[in-house]
């Protein structure tokens, strides 16, 4: 089966909305599909659907068609070119079925006649929002909405998407680079290390886990990721209170984080409560954290209740870096503790996967 998949994009982007949707195209093509990528141009002029293909270790039967990005006529909507962008190019590819990590794309395509799925992770009543539900109502074609949270469905079927079109599902993740390898134990150190992987806002619990580290000098931090602009902001709060057990590595390519989570001896992901996203988020690190099998401390907010529970995740409350230290505290000096978390936790990730999760939606939409 042929399947378009769209994203407004650039091919080279680091964000996770990008990877998402990279791996899930990865996902179709694994299913055995034929998968054709429409994203935008990247944003450095010597980066290559290669570069990508290694950054991601994505497969080779991936088709990418990057499109032009710039716009020169101020009145045009960067969207809606966009949009027919896609609708030119499912013009000429005609597939069976197009997936979009976008708003407007799916609408044009409905339109069109194709059979298409919308992703969206937004809570949000802006125009483009209010027209893609309207559109899952009137055009049979609009076969699914997926999202990442009940409380995003909630949103999509109150502004007017019909409920049997709305899909909830958790972020996937690449089972056969982040799960951890057979015989492989549990790092047990006599100096114990801590990881957090992933962008270094605030309101991923980086203040928090900062306030963590100074109450456990004798335990090394290490944070994988940030852009370039938080990087600095938290080396410079590592500088002024003196944290000599931090270190911040910055971005590593996506291929060498396995590794990195495998040898931690705790995982942390510690969203605070105080942003809005407490209630819908699904964050891709999630999966890959739990398929390295490394216990994972997390913070306990109701988006991560509805994905993971005490079984798989040391919860501690969020905003709280006493509790904090106080869960990595347990799971370090509980082995038995922290084998039921990894145990359970790769068990759970293992129906995660990018491919199962692909099925899933084909199932959905083409059933509807």
């Amino acid at each position: 089966m042929r399947i378009l998949v769209a994203l407004p994009a650039a091919l080279d982007s680091p964000l996770a909305n990008a990877i998402n949707t990279f791996k899930m195209a990865d996902g179709y093509a694994r299913l055995g599909h034929e998968v054709f990528v429409v994203c935008r141009e990247p944003n450095s002029v010597s980066f290559t659907v290669s570069d990508l293909r290694t950054r991601l270790s994505l497969s080779d039967s991936v088709v990418f068609e990057p499109t032009r990005s710039r716009i020169f006529w101020p009145s045009l909507d960067r969207n809606e070119v966009f949009a027919w962008q896609v609708a030119r190019k499912a013009r000429e590819l005609r597939p069976a079925i197009a997936y979009c990590r976008a708003l407007l794309p799916p609408v044009f395509l409905a339109r069109a006649g194709v059979p298409v799925v919308a992703e969206t992770h937004l809570i949000s009543r802006d125009r483009r929002t209010r027209a893609l539900a309207k559109a899952a109502r009137r055009l049979q074609n609009l076969r699914a909405i997926v999202t990442i949270a009940p409380t995003i469905a909630a949103h999509l079927t109150e502004l007017g998407a019909p409920a049997t079109k709305v899909l909830t599902l958790p972020s996937g993740v690449d089972l056969a680079l982040f799960a951890r390898p057979g015989g492989r134990p549990l790092r047990r150190s006599p100096s114990p290390q801590v990881v957090y992987s992933g962008h270094l806002y605030d309101y991923k619990g980086i203040p928090t886990i900062l306030q963590a580290a100074a109450l456990l000098p004798e335990i090394r931090f290490t944070l994988v990721g940030g852009l370039p602009k938080d990087l600095e902001r938290a080396r410079e709060t590592v500088r002024k209170r003196s944290l000599s057990n931090v270190q911040l590595i910055g971005m590593k390519p996506y291929a060498e984080v396995p590794a990195i989570l495998w040898d931690a001896d705790v995982l942390l992901l510690p969203p605070s409560s105080r942003h809005r996203s407490a209630a819908f988020t699904s964050p891709v690190k999630l999966g890959e954290y739990l398929a390295s099998g490394s216990p994972v401390v997390a913070t306990r907010i109701p988006a991560l209740e509805h994905i993971v529970t005490d079984r798989e995740v040391c919860f501690v409350p969020p905003d709280d870096a006493p509790a904090l230290a106080a869960g990595i505290r347990r799971v370090l000096s509980d082995s038995p503790y922290a084998e039921r978390l990894s145990t359970a936790a790769m068990a759970l990730a293992a129906e995660l996967s990018y491919a199962g999760r692909a099925q899933t939606i084909l199932d959905h939409a083409l059933r509807v």
